[in-house]
């Protein structure tokens, strides 16, 4: 396929994302003026007169945990480890960025939903006791005349982990039923979680995600649009349900997720919901639609829109007879991505199905992204440098798939060669396309060049590893503010002094001057300027970890370009050097053997 043809088909390509993205909305509308049909809880789910606050701390391997008797859940949970601290305030990042009540992690709702009779509970927002601490644990308790309530949270001596473990009494003379739901929090902004025009996935893009023994389903904000809670995979109080025994829910970024799984009690339900503001919320989200309603503009146009990211456990119902009890306990991790601890959170199961590392997402290819970063951690082993591991991974590579691209570096040159020939068969058949292509099929048959969408196929195959390994590098934790050179202090940001951007830039430019595609001038032209521009601007945002895996990959092209060229220009001469001599039939005469069968001497 000619140069030319690709970059008519990287516009095509362009021009539909640019219409989904900008012009979809305003032709048929997006939905930012009407609201997801979710029944308003925050004021009915807590005592209208509330009980002072108390605050529990857990000190944790690589974490420290703040907890509050109001709900007994998660109100701050601080990486320690010196790498994951915030880059602008040098301070220890929380992952904890909800603040309403009833959003909080590791919250335990036990009401039935609706107006079901016999609720062991009055509130899902109950005003805990702290009954003990130890800087390890937290023990809250809640008692009235129908139950008795004890909530333990504490470190496991894992990182990034804590065990929640509630018991349920029923106090009462008659049954009581009650209905336990545990979940992780995330609340991002549009800003925070949407990229630029070419610019990288934000580090703070955040996804749910709910595994089952059947299926793992990640959800993005398009699938809460109002119109999808019709959908019969939501259940009736509006959650997205996944098929299956729940085996973790989770609220995932790039680089960090926060997960809760089951360890005792009944199988549970994994399900997600991805809210919108809503007119009640308190704050600044309830100030923002009242803005709305004054000035009119659509919601998703606000600075402050965002969505509120929830994963739960949710547990089937129960009823408890007078003076029965129920036990619960599930795992929490509230961490990074990183690949050996999250394999070694939870239970592991007869079928491997209890490795919470699912919770990366490694995109369509994952099978061979999972095998590059496993190569990867080989490589730093060895190296001791994360940096020079992705260099040594894309040498790898690159080596492996040399024989494809040795099929595409031949075509390409085969068709540069017969460059004056195409072009005069191109003007002698301007005007007949069906003609022309016949003619340029028996130029290139006579001459032994395989069609251009021949030699295309090898860089077809080429890129499920090339997206793998994309994938791979940009949601790799281990490159998380690690250094590489005096011009890269982060390898999962933007380098230094743009230094990366030009040297791959000029680098981009030496391989087309090298590689000039096929086509007319002002094609040739434009493709030799804008190839480059394109690799230059976007290295403009993309990590630098990518920035070493492009520049490296630019220059082993460029070094197999001009040794494969090389190569097959030695053996031309070879055989252009090669003299037929005739053999004589008589006298002085010779007479011209068939060729081959007579002696050949090359020229000295």
């Amino acid at each position: 396929m000619e140069r030319g043809n690709i970059i008519k088909w990287l516009f095509l390509g362009l021009a539909i994302m640019l219409f989904f993205q900008f012009g979809q909305p305003l032709l048929f509308g997006d939905g930012t003026d009407k609201r997801q049909p979710l029944d308003d809880v925050v004021a009915q789910s807590a005592p209208l007169e509330r009980a002072s606050e108390q605050a529990c701390t857990i000190e944790g391997d690589r974490f420290k945990a703040e907890l509050s008797t109001r709900g007994g859940s998660l109100r701050h949970l601080w990486l320690t480890e010196p790498r994951y601290q915030n880059a602008k305030t040098k301070q220890p990042t929380d992952l904890v960025t909800t603040s309403m009540d009833s959003r909080m992690p590791l919250r335990t709702d036990l009401r039935l939903p609706g107006d079901a009779a016999q609720q062991q509970v009055p509130f899902n927002e109950l005003d805990w006791s702290l009954t003990a601490q130890d800087g390890k644990s937290c023990t809250f308790t809640y008692a009235d005349d129908a139950t008795r309530l004890t909530k333990i949270v504490a470190a496991t001596g894992k990182p990034y982990e804590m065990t929640v473990a509630l018991t349920v009494e029923n106090l009462a003379a008659e049954p009581r039923k009650h209905r336990l739901t545990v979940e992780q929090t995330s609340w991002r902004t549009r800003k925070e979680t949407e990229g630029g025009f070419l610019t990288p996935i934000s580090e703070w893009a955040t996804e749910t995600v709910a595994a089952t023994s059947e299926k793992t389903e990640r959800q993005h904000p398009d699938a809460f649009e109002p119109g999808d809670f019709k959908d019969k995979e939501f259940t009736a109080e509006k959650w997205r349900r996944v098929p299956g025994e729940g085996r973790f829910a989770a609220v995932a970024s790039s680089y960090f997720s926060k997960l809760v799984l089951p360890l005792e009690g009944p199988a549970p339900h994994a399900e997600t919901l991805i809210e919108e503001p809503s007119p009640s919320w308190p704050g600044a989200w309830g100030e923002t639609w009242k803005r709305v309603a004054e000035t009119g503009k659509p919601l998703k146009n606000d600075e402050r829109f965002g969505h509120i990211y929830r994963g739960r456990l949710a547990y089937p119902e129960a009823e408890l007879p007078p003076k029965g009890s129920a036990t619960y306990k599930v795992l929490s991790y509230t961490g990074p991505k990183e690949r050996d601890l999250l394999a070694a959170v939870g239970p592991k199961e007869a079928d491997g199905k209890g490795d919470a590392s699912e919770v990366i997402n490694l995109g369509w290819f994952s099978p061979i992204a999972k095998v590059l970063i496993a190569y990867l951690r080989i490589l730093f082993n060895v190296v001791g440098s994360w940096g020079w591991a992705i260099v040594f991974l894309t040498v790898t590579v690159r080596v492996l798939l040399f024989p494809l691209s040795l099929q595409q570096i031949k075509s390409t040159a085969a068709m540069r060669k017969l460059k004056p020939e195409m072009d005069a068969v191109n003007e002698r058949y301007k005007d007949d396309a069906a003609q022309r292509g016949l003619a340029m099929q028996e130029l290139w048959r006579k001459n032994k060049v395989a069609n251009p969408l021949v030699g295309c196929f090898p860089m077809l195959l080429q890129m499920p590893v090339w997206f793998a390994l994309y994938t791979a590098l940009q949601t790799a934790v281990e490159l998380y503010h690690t250094p590489f050179g005096p011009f890269i202090p982060d390898l999962s940001a933007p380098g230094k002094y743009f230094i990366i951007p030009i040297v791959l830039g000029a680098s981009s430019f030496i391989q087309q001057k090298l590689m000039p595609p096929q086509g007319d001038p002002a094609q040739q032209k434009m493709m030799l300027y804008l190839m480059p521009g394109i690799f230059t601007a976007m290295m403009l945002f993309l990590p630098a970890g990518l920035g070493v895996y492009m520049l490296t990959n630019t220059w082993l092209g460029i070094a197999q370009q001009v040794g494969v060229e090389r190569y097959l220009k030695t053996r031309e001469q070879g055989v252009s050097g090669i003299e037929v001599r005739e053999k004589a039939s008589g006298g002085d005469e010779k007479s011209t053997p068939a060729l081959g069968k007579g002696k050949a001497r090359v020229r000295g």
